[in-house]
């Protein structure tokens, strides 16, 4: 009996000594819902790296702030790296080794340590061996990035990372610099492959040139097969090391992840300044490529502003909401220590966003309206390789369909090829060029009972067959008349015929004039099974700049048209966003406050969102619920069930709810 209390005691000791989270294991990143970023982009000139970062400090951001992983500074943008490194450029003097005491901690509370290190751009590098560096169109070096004609993966870049994964026992590494850092590059060795590859003379040096689609197609791959030889040589030495390339197959680069790319996630850092529909627009991008997917939000907003908890939890609502994972990018000190004063904010917004990993993690969007993002229309629409340029059309319609409460997902070209049968609607937004397999793909989809809305003066041209209209015309500037109101059109708009059978929808005007029309705003037409509508003019531009309510009504109505009986309808604010979802046979309604000014650049700190009151909700659904929750608080909800509506009132909304129905 003693010596069974005697084992007793000494568990009950062991327990109660062991670091919080010992009882978990570290977790991938694909199982990793919440995590910390830092980065410093270290100088040639820093001193006493390490000075006043403690073990004290670490721990105790650790035990506030929870995270499933941190990200710390391994090499900025300048080269320079923030630990005493044996195979990369080193700053001036270490104090101590702040990577070796951030993983030493992180491992005693099974956190997972990754490491931020810039890739293509690397100016220390680029100083160091000049021949190696990128060349604009003049010949000259650019001063910051690598060329992909250089020896800069295997010199410094798979080295030192292999430094990192075997002798920091680092546990993955987020690589910034990286698609957003390559441009164009007139480097001999490139000027020579190029020639070669395409059969042209020379390598075209403007966006004007009828060739430099090619040049840019040509070091699109160049970057791919840069991607695949780094990831690919690191799982050599070190297979459970997970890398991702920042910004990597996302909104920046519409294409699919190559099959046998060794790449472990996905993820970005997105614009400080209008974050909230920043982030509902990548996240809308990544949550389709098969990938675990998360996306950073700074906590400043440019000049070095600091950003609330409140608008830190906002952002986070974007991307979790749609089942990605979220981090928050604070700034590391010069000699590489944490900034305690953040920890607040950081413990404020882990509050917010672990009680919902349940109901978020994991989760699919339930298939409503596909939002077609054409690869072919993107790249002939931008002049950059990887940039975010060229797709303010379709980031606009998104928000205006967003706005008026739709259920919206980003589909690229390869998403739509194999899932284009399961959404109920699908919109084709300004696009002047598509795939010609998939407009013939669209049109079927349309004859075998789908619903389509084809927007835009040059994409419309593309099914006037299926539309029903002739083209007459373009003509500037007009005005839309919906609904006894009036907005300005921005740019062209197409005069159309109807033919017999289609049927107009809404009208352009002269002026803000009934009296005074100019033209066919919208018409709907069946084609076979199915019905299209078109709209013949550009809106996703105006919308953007304008956020008027008459196009948001506008697109609401036609979606009406096309789609009368949607799964989740949302009526009493157009400042919820809605994304139904399931996960393991639940239903997961997620709603999203988006009230406030996170728009508007000239205001960088929010301490206050409006909070929505008193909306209702019809969710479609062929049984009654036993019960319909408000997550993660657990709150029942009042409902009544008719006719295969579940019908309800969500009370209040702070920032991000979901509703959970229980069959």
């Amino acid at each position: 009996m003693r010596s069974l209390q005697n084992i007793i005691y000494v568990l009950i000791f062991v327990t109660l000594t062991l670091p919080l989270n010992a009882q978990d294991k570290i977790k991938t990143r694909s199982e990793s819902f919440w995590g910390v970023h830092f980065d410093r982009h270290s100088q040639l000139t820093d001193e006493h790296l390490g000075k006043t970062l403690t073990e004290g400090m670490i721990d105790s951001m650790l035990k506030a702030v929870r995270p499933d992983y941190i990200q710390v500074d391994s090499k900025g943008h300048p080269g320079v790296s923030s630990y005493p490194t044996v195979v990369g450029q080193q700053a001036a003097g270490y104090d101590k080794d702040p990577l070796a005491l951030i993983r030493e901690v992180t491992f005693k509370r099974n956190v997972a340590l990754y490491v931020h290190h810039s890739g293509v751009m690397d100016i220390n590098y680029v100083r160091l061996y000049p021949e190696e560096g990128r060349r604009a169109p003049d010949g000259k070096l650019d001063g910051q990035n690598t060329s992909f004609w250089g020896n800069y993966a295997d010199r410094l870049l798979i080295p030192q990372l292999k430094e990192l994964a075997l002798k920091y026992k680092v546990d993955g590494v987020w690589i910034d610099g990286e698609s957003w850092a390559v441009y164009p590059d007139y480097h001999p060795k490139a000027q020579e492959e190029f020639k070669q590859v395409t059969g042209l003379s020379y390598m075209p040096t403007v966006a004007e040139d009828p060739n430099y689609k090619i040049l840019l197609e040509f070091n699109r791959k160049k970057f791919i097969a840069y991607i695949d030889h780094y990831t690919a040589e690191l799982k050599k030495v070190a297979p459970q090391f997970q890398l991702c390339s920042n910004w990597a197959f996302s909104a920046l680069m519409p294409e699919p992840v190559p099959a046998g790319i060794k790449l472990d996630f996905l993820s970005g850092d997105y614009d400080p300044d209008d974050a909230l529909n920043t982030a509902n627009w990548n996240a809308r991008c990544l949550a389709g490529q098969g990938l675990p997917y998360d996306l950073m939000a700074w906590s400043f907003v440019r000049h070095s502003v600091p950003k609330t908890a409140l608008q830190l939890c906002q952002e986070a609502a974007a991307v979790i909401s749609l089942g990605g994972g979220c981090q928050m990018y604070f700034r590391q000190n010069e000699d590489m220590s944490f900034q305690p004063a953040s920890f607040d904010i950081m413990r404020e917004v882990a509050d917010f966003v672990l009680p919902r990993r349940d109901y978020c993690k994991g989760i699919k969007p339930i298939p409503q309206i596909a939002l077609f993002y054409s690869t072919a229309g993107w790249k002939q629409k931008v002049n950059d390789i990887y940039r975010p340029f060229g797709v303010n059309g379709i980031r606009g319609i998104m928000n205006a369909l967003l706005d008026g409460q739709q259920a919206v997902e980003v589909l690229m070209t390869h998403h739509m090829e194999k899932r284009m049968e399961e959404y109920p609607v699908i919109v084709v937004p300004e696009w002047e060029v598509m795939e010609p397999e998939m407009i013939a793909r669209l049109k079927e989809y349309v004859k075998k009972g789908g619903n389509l809305l084809v927007i835009g003066s040059e994409a419309t041209v593309l099914f006037d067959d299926i539309l029903g209209v002739q083209g007459v015309g373009e003509r500037g500037a007009s005005c839309l008349g919906f609904d006894n109101r009036f907005v300005d059109i921005q740019g062209k708009f197409r005069e159309i015929r109807c033919e017999q059978g289609t049927e107009e929808l809404a009208r352009l005007y002269q002026t803000n004039d009934f009296r005074f029309p100019s033209g066919s705003a919208a018409t709907i037409h069946k084609y076979g099974k199915g019905k299209v509508a078109g709209v013949y003019m550009n809106i996703g531009e105006s919308y953007l700049s304008t956020t008027s309510p008459v196009f948001r009504d506008f697109l609401s109505e036609l979606i009406g048209d096309l789609f009368p009986e949607p799964l989740v309808s949302v009526k009493g604010s157009h400042r919820v966003h809605v994304i139904p979802s399931e996960k393991d046979g639940r239903m997961l309604i997620q709603l999203v406050n988006t009230s406030g000014d996170h728009a508007n650049r000239s205001v960088k700190g929010i301490d206050e969102i409006p909070e929505l009151r008193d909306f209702n909700v019809v969710v479609r659904s062929e049984e009654r619920p036993k019960k319909v929750l408000l997550q993660p608080d657990g709150r029942p909800l009042r409902f009544d069930y008719v006719d295969g509506k579940v019908t309800f009132v969500v009370p209040d909304l702070k920032i991000h709810d979901i509703v959970e129905i229980i069959k």
